[in-house]
């Protein structure tokens, strides 16, 4: 049996204002057709369906044509939720999707069911696991134990009663430990969202959504990554469509198709007049998103007014030159993703205020961090 692994589609996502639902569209297209050509009998969408809970109609739109022409193409498609998405709206309508081949994730209650496909080697077990807090898991499964995402996701699957016999896919969206991130996705200081892969590998398939960057971070544990570059950090992104071919258990064969995008993203660095130059026979779409770095020492005037008649989808005109290497100060966001939030709100107030936090003011920062991401201390 085969699947096609995609995720993260944001449907009705904006990129510096510019709408991308023609890119989007241009994208899930291709994802048809490299299913009808692989053969492929199944989708798998690893949650962030849409980019806010509440969807935007041409988002809602798109999804909705893009669920008709698999249905059309006789595919399955199987759908969680992501932390972008609303699991209640995505989950409207299950019985009559059911019978059209669409299944959706619906709200972690505690208790989820496999959908169970047949091929000639037997069954194979599709767990929908939509994204998940602490908080969520523990309330529903009236456990007080559980502190953290990595007990959360781990107490969750092992209700789940695996069969190590048979052939085992989940789809998920959760955040790996030292999984490698862009600009585009949602960052949770301190990484209070990790997991570790090893949770995951007693599935023959793990279909992971949430990181845009394709990647394996486990045996047979994978992101592949959304549809679309998202950001300037993933201009020197391959975004691909992932194919599982499953066979006798123990069999995973996997192959990446590209896609290749309506309008790509672009960096053009250089003098403006160089620029303006070299533009007359750049080969490239114009359309393309443009993030451009000018390396004069005095600033263009109208620089960017000037370019976007050549280039009209400049995302950011930024300089790079004396002056801004020698005033740049600016701490990594990495080193804030690997800091304890507490603390590093604590330093802020300090820096800001001249008086460290008293405890109730203590007290009260753990209560926030814990209802925003479901950390315990």
């Amino acid at each position: 049996m085969k699947f096609a692994h995609i995720s993260d589609l944001h449907l009705g996502k904006t990129l510096h204002g510019f709408s991308l639902i023609e890119d989007q569209k241009y994208a899930l297209a291709q994802v048809l057709e490299i299913c009808k050509k692989a053969e492929v009998q199944a989708i798998l969408v690893a949650g962030d369906v849409f980019d806010h809970s509440v969807a935007p109609i041409e988002g809602i739109k798109l999804f909705e044509w893009f669920l008709h022409q698999a249905v059309c193409q006789k595919l399955l498609v199987f759908v969680i939720s992501g932390n972008h998405d609303s699991g209640e709206r995505l989950s409207f309508g299950t019985q009559f999707m059911i019978q059209n081949g669409l299944y959706f994730s619906k709200p972690y209650d505690g208790n989820i069911e496999p959908v169970i496909l047949q091929d000639e080697y037997g069954p194979v077990n599709v767990y929908l696991f939509p994204f998940i807090k602490p908080s969520i898991v523990s309330s529903a499964l009236d456990d007080d134990s559980i502190k953290d995402y990595q007990d959360a996701v781990e107490k969750a699957i092992s209700q789940m009663q695996v069969n190590q016999k048979e052939r085992n896919i989940i789809v998920s969206h959760q955040n790996i430990l030292n999984a490698e991130r862009s600009d585009s996705e949602e960052i949770i200081i301190g990484g209070v969202d990790g997991v570790s892969s090893a949770l995951y590998e007693q599935f023959d398939y793990s279909a992971l959504g949430h990181i845009h960057k394709p990647q394996i971070v486990g045996k047979n544990v994978r992101y592949c990554g959304s549809l679309l570059k998202y950001s300037v950090s993933e201009l020197n992104n391959q975004k691909t469509v992932t194919i599982i071919e499953l066979k006798q258990k123990g069999t995973v064969n996997l192959s990446y198709e590209p896609l290749k995008p309506l309008r790509d993203i672009r960096q053009i660095k250089g003098k403006f007049d160089q620029i303006l130059s070299l533009s007359k026979t750049d080969q490239n779409n114009k359309d393309d998103f443009i993030d451009v770095i000018l390396t004069d020492e005095d600033e263009v005037l109208d620089a960017i007014y000037s370019l976007r008649k050549i280039y009209p989808n400049i995302l950011q005109l930024t300089y790079d030159n004396h002056n801004t290497r020698n005033n740049l100060d600016i701490q990594q966001l990495d080193s804030f993703s690997k800091a304890d939030p507490f603390e590093l709100f604590k330093e802020f107030y300090q820096n800001r205020r001249g008086t460290p936090l008293d405890n109730e003011q203590e007290e009260y920062i753990k209560d926030v961090i814990q209802d925003i991401w479901g950390e315990k201390e």
